[in-house]
């Protein structure tokens, strides 16, 4: 996703809740700004500091029950995205652990993302949508 198709989902400001990341144990990202949104195929879950780090993660809509749900990186949908210090890091490879509460309304998860030689970015997440009504929580697909 582009740092504009990022912004415009961050406009929204649809999730309240906390988002946070580490690099090899140290914080870097606690996020003040979250997106929990729906497209067509996917939820997509972002956290960000204002664009100098962010974490960009999605998981397919289909998946059936609240979970725990297990995706792994590379998904078939949405690229995952890491930024520390406004550069993008590729990752190798990754899991996201998120379950579903409240009719999807809330999410909560923790994931693990392996940046090769940049290192390892874990992190944790429990968002709250702002607006519950499905019309609301859809964002067009991008």
């Amino acid at each position: 996703m582009s740092q504009d198709e990022t912004s415009d989902l961050l406009n929204k400001r649809n999730a309240t809740g906390s988002f946070v990341a580490f690099l090899d144990d140290v914080k870097f990202l606690e996020s003040k700004l979250c997106v929990y949104a729906e497209t067509e195929t996917e939820f997509i879950i972002i956290g960000t500091d204002d664009f100098i780090h962010t974490v960009e993660l999605s998981v397919p809509n289909a998946l059936e029950g609240d979970g725990p749900h297990t995706v792994t990186f590379p998904t078939m949908g949405r690229y995952w995205k890491v930024m520390i210090n406004h550069f993008d890091q590729p990752i190798i490879e990754g899991e996201l652990i998120v379950t579903f509460a409240n009719f999807r309304k809330n999410v909560a998860g923790t994931f693990a993302l392996d940046l090769g030689q940049a290192g390892k970015v874990t992190g944790n997440f429990d968002l709250t949508l702002v607006t519950p009504k499905q019309s609301d929580r859809r964002v067009q697909p991008l």
